[in-house]
């Protein structure tokens, strides 16, 4: 009787740890899909900002676009699917984080940075038991430095218009691969 009991809880256990498996995996690609699309959208109307108008014009692009931008992306998702982006060092005021857990994502991802530990490239946090939040870390790139590098790297003109529209800036002096924040999946099933 206990041995049968044993094997039961066992089988239970293994059901309950391979559903949670695969919902994590199915919670990651949809996360990932939606990250995706606002990733490349972003980067792609700058990109084309940046190339059709340089770099003073397109800080203002992002200045007037970027909220739009992510709002009209957010809005063809599935119900129960946002995407942002978030950073301690945001120059958007809304792109600093207000929920508590994802202050404390980043501040967990800055250290494993400072230990010298590789960051995954993606984390999933179960909120509650219906609510996940994905994480995908965000580095700055070469083209990024254009407007978030140090004073050699930074363009000067694009400076002056991002000075004008977010005085409280504190998105600058990356270097080149540095931790920017992250991209933010809030996914309600």
């Amino acid at each position: 009787m206990k041995r049968t009991i044993l094997t039961i809880g066992i089988a239970s256990t293994v059901l309950v740890l391979s559903v949670q498996a695969a919902t994590n995996k199915e919670i990651k690609l949809e996360a990932k899909s939606a990250i995706i699309k606002l990733g490349k959208t972003l980067k792609g109307e700058v990109a084309k900002s940046m190339k059709a108008h340089g770099p003073q014009s397109t800080a203002y692009f992002c200045y007037k676009s970027a909220k739009s931008i992510t709002k009209k992306i957010n809005e063809t998702y599935p119900k129960g699917v946002s995407v942002k982006r978030i950073s301690l060092k945001n120059r958007n005021k809304n792109g600093y984080p207000v929920a508590k857990d994802e202050i404390a994502m980043l501040k967990k991802l800055e250290k494993q940075i400072k230990e010298g530990k590789k960051l995954p490239k993606m984390i999933v946090e179960k909120i509650s038991e219906n609510h996940y939040k994905v994480y995908k870390p965000i580095f700055i790139g070469k083209k990024c430095l254009v407007c978030h590098g140090d004073v050699q790297h930074r363009n000067k003109d694009a400076y002056k218009t991002i000075k004008e529209k977010y005085p409280n800036d504190k998105a600058i002096d990356y270097k080149l691969g540095d931790f920017r924040g992250a991209f933010v999946a809030d996914i309600i099933k």
